[in-house]
């Protein structure tokens, strides 16, 4: 872990993407993914995360392509997916520094932070796995603007702050979309389900079933 918090901080937050986003005005409607990272040589998103930003966009979302750190300097290797076990074990190895680490706490804060300066009433989180412990762990460092929303979209959580620690925050809105055959949300979290669509824990962007519930949480957090 100590090799990736160096990796975090050797990204500025000049480099932001928001900061470009910031840059012509906040976004009235923010979307970002918000996961571990399974790999630690680039951002990229898989296609299909991509293809679900498309769908906030279709909902008036401005959206950031890239996941976690949100950086232009983490974007020059090609998506391609990373090995199921690898990724397990770095994600892992995030979930438990999210528990333990207040030096990596204050790097989640630190690249989160830049999301929250670029939008004006909304930013939604699609935070996928660890995602969700990760802002919990970032959470309380963040300075959310009067005025501003953060809703969230828990997808296939692995959390073990409770729902009520989000629901808690008065300018946080949650949604947690479980699957039905994902076992490892449902033994691996704390945070309650709101949908439950037949799908496992690799199963929610990837089936219709899936990205109908994500598309479904963030129309009802739009409403909220």
């Amino acid at each position: 872990m100590n090799g990736y918090l160096k990796i975090l901080r050797g990204y500025q937050t000049a480099d932001h993407l928001a900061a470009g986003e910031a840059s012509a005005g906040p976004a009235s409607h923010l979307a970002a993914w918000l996961t571990g990272q399974s790999t630690y040589r680039h951002s990229q998103l898989s296609p299909e995360q991509l293809a679900v930003l498309d769908e906030m966009a279709g909902l008036g979302y401005r959206t950031v392509r890239a996941g976690f750190p949100y950086n232009r300097r983490a974007l020059g290797v090609a998506y391609s997916p990373e090995p199921l076990l690898r990724a397990s074990l770095r994600n892992a190895s995030q979930l438990a520094a999210a528990l333990v680490s207040p030096a990596f706490s204050a790097e989640l804060g630190r690249h989160l932070q830049p999301l929250v300066d670029a939008a004006s009433r909304r930013l939604l989180l699609l935070s996928g796995s660890c995602g969700l412990q990760l802002l919990a762990a970032a959470l309380p460092r963040l300075s959310l603007p009067a005025g501003l929303r953060l809703g969230v979209v828990a997808v296939g959580p692995v959390c073990l702050k409770p729902a009520a620690f989000f629901l808690g925050h008065p300018q946080l809105d949650l949604c947690v979309v479980q699957g039905s055959r994902d076992w490892i949300s449902r033994l691996g979290s704390r945070a309650g389900a709101h949908l439950r669509p037949p799908v496992d824990h690799l199963g929610y962007t990837r089936h219709p079933e899936g990205r109908r519930a994500i598309r479904q949480a963030a129309f009802a957090l739009a409403q909220s």
